[in-house]
């Protein structure tokens, strides 16, 4: 969902472009706005020829980058610039294997290395492309990359998917109030073409009024993802005894196994713990200044002998990561931690060794844990 873009030529200089990632939703999005830019829509009847990269197989794969040569070879009907778009091809990572393709990626990146000629433009589109191969390296040495990755951890996603969400919300000229953001990620997820829906759906629902509050998140945007083991543990971080309950059965519902939501705990406890100890000594100090945080270590003897030493060294996790744990150890003091992690560990081992209603033995833990929330 970040955006990473890598450009060795200016994009007005430049003849090709790759538009990448997982992100299907702001890869098509980024190569349409590309594409028009290139050729306006009033021009591309006869000034645009789409070829399609959807394909089943090596053999498939090799007739369309053919294509696409001679697409690259054959000048525009009335003269001028022709933009040819290879659309959503899905060969250029490893999801199609054979030597049949990879002689036909390496004929087409030495063919784009000797240069498009005069007067056509190359944009491709595509999913997920493998860095190492002749194709990609050609490409960001000779032309522009835009690369729309979504993050491997869950927990990752939240920053970008937020900064998305501001985007949105900012172009249709809507602010939302208070926690109302959280709450609307809370819902959506973090797939961009269901914030951009959703944001959609808020703007023509509230007409002239520009400010969203959290009852018309709650009456037009339907939670569509699924709670995942950090939900619980960000739930239990912030002593949110009603959320977390909540969670804990959804969680359960899905098929979630015990005693990995109890070890998922037994990690945030541990991690709370640590960052609690560090705030108390004053070795990390956060910051924050819109969306960036920054997270202050003081880099004294003891901090890097105890920080050191340690299997996960707290100062290497990114900042905004670092910032949300902070918030929840700030919420216990450090006894409460440690006996929290005690409580945890003993009813690990009362699930382990078979006691009967897991779910029930994780209810009683989270409300015995989290009550002061509560009262």
């Amino acid at each position: 969902m970040a955006t990473k873009k890598q450009t060795s030529i200016t994009a007005v200089a430049a003849k090709l472009f790759l538009i990448c990632g997982e992100d299907e939703f702001r890869v098509k999005a980024a190569a349409r706005q590309r594409v028009d830019a290139l050729c306006p829509p009033a021009d591309q009847a006869l000034s645009l020829e789409v070829i399609q990269g959807l394909v089943d197989n090596a053999d498939g794969a090799e007739t369309t980058l053919k294509n696409c040569l001679g697409a690259l070879r054959t000048p525009s009907f009335l003269g001028g610039r022709k933009v040819v778009w290879l659309q959503d091809a899905n060969f250029f990572a490893d999801t199609i294997k054979g030597e049949v393709l990879k002689e036909a990626r390496d004929t087409f990146a030495q063919e784009l290395k000797k240069g498009i000629g005069d007067g056509f433009a190359l944009v491709i589109s595509a999913g997920k492309v493998d860095g190492r191969t002749a194709f990609a390296k050609v490409c960001k040495e000779s032309g522009v990359v835009e690369s729309f990755e979504i993050p491997e951890k869950s927990y990752q996603q939240e920053a970008p998917a937020r900064e998305w969400a501001a985007e949105c919300f900012r172009k249709a000229g809507l602010r939302v109030a208070g926690h109302g953001m959280q709450e609307f990620l809370q819902r959506t997820g973090y797939d961009t073409r269901q914030i951009v829906t959703e944001v959609e759906k808020l703007s023509i629902y509230l007409g002239d009024r520009k400010e969203v509050q959290s009852e018309d998140i709650r009456l037009l945007v339907a939670p569509t993802r699924e709670s995942e083991n950090w939900d619980l543990a960000d739930h239990v971080g912030l002593r949110e005894l009603p959320k977390a309950l909540t969670t804990l059965r959804q969680l359960l519902f899905q098929g979630e196994n015990e005693v990995g939501l109890i070890m998922g705990l037994e990690g945030r406890w541990r991690e709370l713990g640590i960052l609690r100890g560090c705030l108390d000594r004053g070795w990390l100090k956060i910051t924050s200044s819109g969306w960036k945080t920054e997270a202050y270590w003081q880099n004294t003897p003891d901090a890097d002998e105890a920080l050191g030493s340690l299997d996960k060294d707290p100062r290497k996790t990114h900042p905004f990561r670092t910032a949300k744990l902070v918030e929840q150890a700030r919420k216990y003091s450090a006894a409460e931690l440690q006996r929290a992690l005690a409580e945890t560990i003993a009813v690990h081992e009362r699930i382990v060794s078979g006691s009967s209603g897991a779910d029930t033995l994780l209810e009683l833990l989270l409300l015995k844990l989290l009550r002061k929330s509560a009262t």
